[in-house]
């Protein structure tokens, strides 16, 4: 994986599971552990199928979600918008035990980093606080949804209806990297990312 663009120390994310998204099919996002500086903060990590330009990284993106109802299940919704360039969504099992442990460190960090690695695997790094609306309706939905169970079945239905009609329009991901504990150990499975500006 390439460098990290950013003013960032070091970090460090669990190999396992950046080997296991960098080996799936674009677009894909996934949820993990990195350590900052001897810290554990959650993240969410994307692969978009083509590059998000520098000129609109360089202003950020909006963070929403938001819970689904469809055939009798829930999903958890993330959209991340770069602004002048595309939306991307990504839907999750709230009850999945890892994306639970990642919003539980999220919400009680009150921040989280984001990654954009794009096709030539170099990478634009964000760290942001969460706003006090975005962390009340994070731990609400966690609180509210984590004993919700969604059945693999149920989670690709209620992909394949969303993908039909995206809110707001956008581009639809893969969740990968969703069921192994392992993807949280940063002691036995520790990749080192050097930043660089």
């Amino acid at each position: 994986m390439g460098d990290v663009h950013t003013f960032l120390p070091r970090l460090t994310l669990n190999e396992l599971l950046i080997h296991d998204l960098m080996a799936a099919d674009s677009p894909c996002f996934a949820l993990g552990y990195v350590e900052e500086r001897g810290e554990i903060c959650g993240f969410i990590a994307l692969r978009p199928d083509e590059p998000i330009p520098s000129s609109s990284t360089q202003k950020g993106f909006r963070f929403g979600h938001s819970v689904l109802e469809c055939d009798d299940s829930y999903v958890l919704h993330f959209a991340f918008d770069f602004y002048g360039h595309a939306t991307y969504h990504g839907l999750v099992a709230p009850g999945n035990p890892i994306v639970q442990s990642v919003l539980s460190t999220m919400i009680e960090t009150e921040d989280y980093f984001f990654f954009a690695i794009n096709p030539d695997q170099t990478v634009t790094a964000f760290r942001s606080q969460l706003e006090c609306s975005d962390l009340t309706a994070l731990k609400t939905n966690r609180d509210q949804f984590k004993d919700v169970s969604c059945s693999p079945e149920q989670y690709e239905r209620s992909y394949k209806f969303f993908e039909k009609n995206p809110d707001p329009p956008g581009r639809i991901m893969e969740w990968v990297c969703r069921n192994n504990w392992d993807y949280l150990d940063l002691k036995q499975y520790r990749l080192e990312l050097n930043p660089r500006s």
